[in-house]
């Protein structure tokens, strides 16, 4: 399968005046990966580590206090490789939408709150269909509701009138409505009760596999991205921990983040306490020295302390750990 997105080297920080002077939190901190077409890309990791930076630098969004220190996302337009962070705004923004999309996490600053969901709708298909796609693209949006289980009627209400899960179900509507290439989709069922939540990655699914797209999910939830995705990336203070088939990390997980995190999952009938990673995850903006993990890693030793261990490959999977042979590792 050929990469739809190259990210290489991506570095992204927020750059914050403080009283004392410029705080920088390095939340993209040396990011580079390899997407395939059509597949569900998952990133994972706790809340905290750059998941959502990272989607808003693959989207090109890069607005104050984030900004670029270096990297390239590389996008495969038309059998051609094209930088989203180098191009003229003009033509990135012609890239959004059409060929990516994004579902952002906070689904309330998707929509205009003094406008119906229809103008909205409206007002986006404005921008970039001509008129006479526009009510077919329409009804379209009404079918996409409907299989999300909310009436068509819908488009008819205010943004504050629907709960927080309508409008998560609305705004991945919108975003999947002109079939784009690539989806970014940041935590898509947060605030969705279990029913509402199969319906979106449902939704999602179907979609993928309708136009053989990829898309690019983001969770904290091990349970979807095991039930979902094809390959996946394990993220930790801003850098790419592990990465890999799904299966693969699943059935040998090599970091010992990675073991932590599927060691957390439950399983039913089993009653036992699960085990999470000790400590907490570290400041973005103070990160310690060597190994992000080391502070809270059991098997750490004195060069974890001193380098920062780059992302090797090791079999099908790549990891970053100095314990990267997976007989050195702890297994779960």
């Amino acid at each position: 399968m050929l990469p739809v997105i190259r990210a290489e080297d991506l570095q992204a920080f927020y750059v914050l005046e403080t009283p004392r002077g410029k705080k920088v939190v390095r939340a993209v901190n040396g990011v580079s990966l390899v997407i395939p077409e059509n597949t569900v890309y998952g990133l994972a990791g706790e809340s905290g580590c750059g998941k959502t930076t990272l989607l808003k630098v693959l989207l090109g969004n890069l607005e104050p206090p984030l900004r670029h220190f270096g990297g390239r996302v590389l996008y495969r337009v038309d059998g051609e490789y094209l930088d989203a962070l180098a191009l003229p705004e003009g033509k990135r923004q012609k890239l959004r939408w059409t060929y990516i999309s994004y579902i952002p996490q906070g689904s309330m600053s998707v929509f205009n709150p003094v406008a119906r969901l229809r103008t909205t709708f409206m007002d986006f298909l404005e921008s970039h269909v001509s008129e006479k796609m526009r009510q077919e693209l329409l009804r379209h949006a009404e079918e996409h509701l409907e299989r999300l289980g909310l009436s068509p009627k819908i488009l008819e209400a205010y943004p504050h009138q629907l709960s927080g899960g309508m409008r998560q179900r609305v705004a991945i509507a919108l975003a999947t409505l002109l079939n784009p290439r690539v989806i970014l989709a940041d935590e898509p069922t947060t605030a969705l009760d279990v029913v509402a939540q199969r319906a979106v990655l449902q939704l999602l699914f179907d979609i993928q596999r309708k136009l053989r797209n990829t898309i690019v999910l983001v969770t904290h939830d091990m349970g979807i991205h095991a039930t979902v995705t094809t390959r996946m990336a394990i993220m930790y203070a801003g850098r790419i921990v592990e990465e890999g088939w799904t299966q693969d990390i699943f059935t040998t997980p090599l970091h010992p983040y990675t073991q932590y995190l599927i060691r957390s999952l439950p399983r039913i009938g089993d009653k036992r306490l699960r085990e999470s990673a000790p400590g907490s995850p570290p400041s973005l903006a103070q990160l310690p020295p060597g190994c992000p993990f080391h502070p809270r890693c059991p098997f750490a030793f004195e060069r974890c302390r001193e380098e920062v261990p780059e992302l090797e490959e090791v079999g099908e999977q790549k990891v970053a750990c100095f314990l990267r042979r997976a007989s050195h590792v702890v297994t779960s």
